[in-house]
This record gives structure tokens, sequence and C-alpha cells, in this order.
């Protein structure tokens, strides 16, 4: 729990870094751009993958920074399509940002491999497939019936397999991405 709280501390005070509100900024703008270029086989399945510039965000910045990349990411998307944002949806890209950064912050290695897959698993199961379908299908995006929660369940499930694969091997990549551009900035 100690651990915990100090991770929050570390995250909250990564906001004073002008790398970490840089980065974020641009980790914001390419969670808008490939929100924008989603594929939709059907009217409420949406295969995207913005979750990757969320997810890197907890990873460098923690928790504190990926809520606040998501809540940016979410009300600036809705702007730019012209779409009316639905509160609870936000919530939902709110715990998504949160789920990353206690989840990526500070692991690296194996780890962070493994709470990657971890996470991404969380986000479908939890986040997408139970509450986001709830909030669909209250707000009639989808029509309350089993089969089309089935149908739900058979995507989400499909798109997890590629998720995992996308975060575990991604994630490690941007984070070495990341320590080579700023190591070799800060010794000039």
């Amino acid at each position: 729990m100690k651990n915990f709280l100090s991770n929050f501390k570390s995250s909250a005070a990564e906001l004073k870094n002008v790398r970490c509100l840089t980065v974020t900024g641009i980790l914001v703008a390419v969670f808008i751009v490939l929100d924008m270029f989603s594929f939709r086989p059907v009217e409420y399945i949406k295969f995207n993958f913005a979750f990757i510039a969320l997810a890197a965000v907890g990873m460098l910045f923690g928790p504190v920074p990926a809520v606040m990349a998501a809540i940016a990411g979410d009300l600036i998307g809705c702007i730019l399509s012209g779409q009316a944002p639905i509160v609870p949806l936000s919530v939902t890209a709110m715990l998504e940002g949160f789920l990353y950064g206690i989840m990526l912050y500070k692991k690296n290695g194996m780890k962070l491999v493994i709470f990657s897959i971890v996470s991404r698993v969380i986000d479908s199961a939890v986040i997408c497939l139970l509450l986001n379908t709830a909030i669909l299908m209250h707000f009639g995006f989808m029509s309350n019936t089993s089969a089309q929660f089935i149908i739900r369940y058979g995507a989400v499930s499909t798109e997890l397999i590629l998720y995992v694969f996308v975060i575990m091997t991604l994630m490690p990549t941007i984070q070495v991405l990341y320590e080579r551009t700023f190591k070799h900035r800060s010794h000039m």
C-alpha cells in the first residue's frame, strides 16, 4: 500500500516536469488521431489502437497524467468529431488511463510485459465489455438483448488477442525509445 501511495505522489509530481507535459500532449494528439481512424464493422463495435497512447502515458508518467490525458483525449476527440461527450463514457476513459497508470508506471523488463498483458485484459473485460456495453445499451447505441451482448463479447474477445500482442510489444519499445531519446538529450 505504501508503494502504491508513493507511486501516486511521484506521478502527481510528474506534472511539474515540462517533459511530462510535452510528451503527454503529443500522446494525447496520437490518441485522438488513432481514435479517429477506428474501424467500425458494425455500429456499436469499434476497433482502434488509441489505448496505446494512454498506456504509454501511464507507463511513462503514472496514473495522474494518464487520467488527465484520457479526459483531454476524450473531450477533444468529441469536439473534433462533432459528438457530444457522454459523461459515463468519459469516466470509463479516465478509468482506462488510471488502470494503465497504476499497472505500468515504473515497470520495466519482463514485469512491464506481464503487467501490459494484465492491464489490457482488465481493460477489455471490465471497462470495454462490462462498463462500456452497459453505457452503450443505456443510451440506446445498442439494443438491450442477449444476442447483442454475445456479438459484443465475441468482438471484444477477438480484438483482445490482437491488443495483447500489440501492447506487450509496443510498451517495451516505447519505453526504450523514450529513455534513449531523453538520456541522449540530458548528456548534451
